[in-house]
């Protein structure tokens, strides 16, 4: 119940956000800036995945600090779960393969460490929603997984002639993909935008 009503205030700030914005080029503009493709690796202990997602997403300035900003994204996740046969029962038989579908949310707060006409560099945190949708193991329908996810991004940006920029970041949910509590998650991410 709590990561659903921490799910609704994001959502709620962010159309409260977008309902002020001052001219329709303005988010257009802002979703084709922050357009991304990325890939995640993630090695575990039990595990291994690799994650390919695409999203993009709206930010604005802080009035009193022009530098620092906030910016709230959406992203669409394809995971792949390689989970070793490393337990005797069933599940983990033969290294058993998981994909799942997501909607994932991230909430930043933004800094801008340099900026000069050709390059950039901004450091950013915050709370990540990730909502999944679909969940096969070993190609069958698999339930039995916490479909609303709470973690924490922490990571860079960095423009470079003029229209590109990469990200690195580090991403951790605390909380187990299973509903048993099992496969915690972090991965360090590489996105590359526009």
């Amino acid at each position: 119940m709590k990561k659903i009503v921490i799910f609704l205030i994001i959502i709620a700030f962010t159309v409260g956000s977008l309902t002020n914005i001052h001219a329709r080029n303005t988010l257009k503009r802002q979703l084709r800036k922050n357009f991304s493709i990325g890939y995640d690796l993630n090695f575990g202990n039990d595990f291994y995945s690799r994650n390919f997602h695409i999203g993009t997403g709206y930010s604005e300035k802080f009035s009193d600090n022009p530098k620092a900003y906030w910016q709230v994204g959406g992203d669409i996740n394809w995971n792949r779960y390689v989970l070793y046969d490393k337990y005797d029962d069933a599940f983990y038989n033969h290294n058993s393969l998981l994909r799942t579908t997501s909607l994932s949310f991230p909430f930043v707060l933004g800094y801008n460490v340099k900026r000069t006409m050709f390059t950039g560099l901004k450091v950013y945190a915050g709370p990540v929603y990730e909502m999944i949708f679909t969940s096969r193991l070993n190609g069958d329908p698999y339930y039995d997984i916490n479909h609303g996810q709470l973690g924490f991004t922490v990571g860079t940006k960095i423009r470079f002639l003029v229209f590109f920029n990469a990200r690195i970041a580090y991403n951790f949910y605390p909380y187990g993909l299973f509903s048993n509590g099992d496969l915690n998650r972090s991965a360090l991410n590489l996105s590359i935008g526009l």
